[in-house]
């Protein structure tokens, strides 16, 4: 374990496993609850089919397109609109271990574009794995999270999204700020005294581009994730608005 900044300390190999331990064991007490996720308990990766974040954000994104098609034929959607989909579930399985691990401990796993996995999953659509894994520990992280995960991890993909559908950036925005607060405000209740003043405070520590996307309490986006846009699906609950979003949100 080694110091990156004042107050926040990396791990690798086996310190980074002892250290995102207590994350591993609320993680498999979810599962045996019968909850299902979209990633291992431990974030580690079985069978085939995965890629790396780093060769899906890649020119010419043939990795990528052949998972935004695979989300076409799933929902019946024109491209941008299964992009966004496609994305708000690599949002939310990539920040769940993090937001649940700021809030348990402020012991995070360090997800990169390097060592993240994705592959499509029946279940979860998307289901995401890492390797080479690094955990960050210390009270202020969100430094730290939005070097790693947002601008490290999610900007990428979000930019290759972007080129090969033309679906809004902004959009996808809100997806991460939502993915980052809703399991703090969802599952942190035995873990924090007011679990919605702590998911504000993760965004407002971690800043653009998430601060700002969410209304809390109320977990409310300031965006569409383009679910309103399927054949006679209304606005899912945290939308921005109800029946007035429409499918040409791009941008």
């Amino acid at each position: 374990m080694y110091a990156t900044r004042t107050g926040v300390e990396v791990a690798a190999g086996r310190s980074a496993e002892e250290a995102l331990a207590p994350l591993a064991r609320r993680l498999r007490a979810a599962v045996d609850s019968g909850i299902t996720l979209g990633l291992s308990p431990d974030l580690g990766a079985s069978g085939d089919g995965w890629a790396t974040v780093a060769e899906l954000a890649t020119p010419p994104y043939e990795r990528l397109a052949v998972l935004v098609a695979d989300a076409q034929r799933r929902w019946d959607a024109p491209p941008h609109v299964a992009a966004a989909l496609w994305w708000k579930g690599v949002a939310y399985w990539t920040t769940l271990p993090v937001a649940v691990g700021w809030a348990l401990n402020r012991r995070v796993p360090l997800l990169t574009a390097g060592t993240t996995l994705v592959r499509a999953s029946e279940l979860t659509v998307t289901e995401v794995a890492a390797r080479d894994l690094r955990a960050a520990s210390g009270d202020d992280l969100g430094e730290v999270i939005g070097d790693t995960l947002l601008r490290g991890l999610h900007a990428p993909l979000i930019d290759a999204l972007h080129a090969l559908t033309r679906v809004g950036r902004r959009g996808l925005w809100g997806s991460v700020a939502e993915a980052l607060a809703d399991p703090i405000v969802s599952y942190g209740h035995d873990l924090l005294d007011d679990p919605a003043e702590a998911a504000d405070a993760l965004l407002r520590s971690i800043g653009a581009p998430v601060d700002g996307l969410m209304e809390i309490p109320g977990m409310r986006r300031r965006t569409c994730c383009l679910w309103v846009a399927l054949p006679g699906k209304d606005a899912c609950p945290s939308c921005c608005v109800k029946k007035e979003c429409r499918a040409g949100a791009r941008g």
